[in-house]
């Protein structure tokens, strides 16, 4: 137990809740078989046994100094091999706390940060054993749609190869041991210092300088060698690679970031197949964001499909930004005046300054009176709508820190790995915040760094075809495309 977190029992037994200062950072419930025999040992402190018919369990947390540990232990008791019972873990994240996880089977970690303040954020490192996202595909949670039924700001993990066995009085001990840090960015420290890279900008290779080690491609992927590294090259999208060393496999997933001008070419051609009138408003925004960039085969076509839908009429947050888009490519005053008007009159809510901001440049490609930009932003209301309509007119940098500050560790700064239980329109929102950071400002390279990792990574889910709705790729593209 640390000077910065606490821990006591949870669930009866089956888990973590931990605290900082008194308040709830995480509750940590591990996924154990039920069995005959359960329940707090008597004969050793802090330590809970079970038993499944040959295989016993054993949940135990030690003391370290300054740290704590937790192992978990299977055993085999019989002199058969048995198909080792699941061994998970679910994490939920406390509010006003944020979650990311790096995981590789043989390698990993989990780091939670208060999003705002400077207080140490936990590692939850892996020493010994197994530890693997137990939905490592998208990286981001579909909008209305949660993994295996987990809510929001939670994540599951194996502890356990799901489909492993134990061999005849073998043991499997995962080994996770939880500590404070005291920057986001230290969680790198628990990774192996010959782990590349994991996100290839367009057309580039990552380099994986591993003589001593068996790298084996997953599909799709591409292993070269020039006689000192091995190279991997592959289409856009998330992938994987093994890679077998002496402590077993490492079980990798790089992304291959897409060109977000192919990405939006490659998403909008299907839609012009559809009836606007059967699709969200987003999926017009992902439209117009590719004819505004001109990366559709056929613009023509486009805004022939754009104009066949009233988007004024939806009276939703992209709806105005549409009508902008068909005003401006057609020169129709009287729409870009309406669509201007509607978003004055609308009420702030998350991304409008950033569509405020965007129209406001419409408006002037068009020679009508500009929106009164300043008069939208003095809307926001709660702490996140100031922060963002600071961000966006420009306000003092210090206004703005703390906002920034907040996104970037919720994007998990520039650490490969996945969020714990982000969806892609709130990512997709945060990357565009974070890239209207002023180029002056001292915040810059830190946002920067934050959001083209996050923006690869949402990229790929898109190119992969894992995100049945598209908002997040709206604020992605849109972002891109004026930023």
């Amino acid at each position: 137990m640390s000077d910065a977190f606490a821990w006591r029992w949870s669930g009866g037994g089956r888990g973590l809740r931990v605290t900082s200062g008194g308040e709830d950072v995480c509750e940590v419930t591990f996924g154990i078989p039920e069995g005959p025999e359960a329940g707090v040992s008597h004969e050793v402190e802090d330590e809970v046994s079970y038993a499944v018919g040959e295989i016993g369990f054993r949940l135990s947390v030690r003391d370290l100094v300054g740290d704590w540990a937790v192992e978990l232990a299977l055993d085999n008791r019989s002199d058969e091999t048995q198909a080792a019972p699941p061994l998970g873990m679910v994490v939920r994240v406390a509010p006003g706390w944020t979650g990311w996880s790096w995981t590789a089977e043989s390698d990993g970690f989990l780091v939670i940060s208060r999003e705002e303040g400077d207080r140490p954020s936990l590692l939850i490192r892996l020493r010994q054993g197994f530890l693997r996202e137990s939905s490592p595909s998208p990286r981001f949670s579909p909008s209305g749609r949660r993994a295996e039924a987990l809510e929001p700001n939670m994540a599951a993990f194996f502890l356990a190869n799901p489909t492993g066995s134990l061999r005849p009085f073998a043991r499997h001990v995962t080994r996770l041991e939880f500590g404070p840090i005291d920057r986001l960015e230290q969680a790198r420290a628990a990774m192996p210092g010959w782990v590349p890279e994991l996100i290839a900008r367009p057309g580039d290779a990552i380099r994986f300088d591993t003589p001593d080690q068996a790298l084996v491609p997953g599909h799709g992927v591409t292993v070269a060698s020039d006689d000192i590294a091995g190279v991997a090259t592959a289409a856009a999208g998330h992938r994987e690679i093994a890679v077998h060393g002496a402590r077993g496999v490492t079980r990798l997933r790089p992304t291959f970031e897409p060109d977000p001008r192919v990405l939006a070419a490659e998403v909008v051609a299907p839609l012009l197949g559809r009836r606007p009138g059967g699709l969200p408003t987003a999926s017009g925004a992902v439209v117009a964001a590719a004819l505004s960039r001109r990366v559709v085969a056929d613009p023509n076509a486009a805004l022939d499909w754009l104009e066949q839908e009233d988007w004024l009429a939806r009276e939703d947050q992209f709806a105005p930004l549409v009508a902008l888009a068909v005003a401006v490519e057609t020169h129709d005053e009287a729409l870009g005046i309406a669509a201007l008007d509607v978003l004055a009159r609308r009420r702030f809510g998350a991304g409008d300054g950033l569509i405020a901001s965007w129209a406001w440049v419409a408006g002037l490609q068009m020679g009508v009176a500009p929106l009164d930009l300043s008069a939208i932003l003095a809307k926001a209301t709660t702490p996140a709508e100031r922060f963002e309509a600071s961000l966006v007119g420009q306000g003092p940098e210090a206004v703005c820190a703390g906002g920034v500050q907040t996104l970037v560790r919720r994007l998990g700064a520039d650490l490969p790995g996945a969020p714990m239980g982000l969806g892609a329109t709130d990512a997709g929102l945060a990357i565009a915040l974070l890239r209207a950071v002023p180029e002056h400002s001292s915040l810059r390279a830190e946002a920067v760094a934050a959001s083209d990792k996050a923006a690869a990574l949402l990229a790929a889910d898109y190119v992969d075809g894992l995100q049945p709705t598209y908002d997040g790729l709206a604020w992605l593209l849109w972002s891109e495309t004026l930023s």
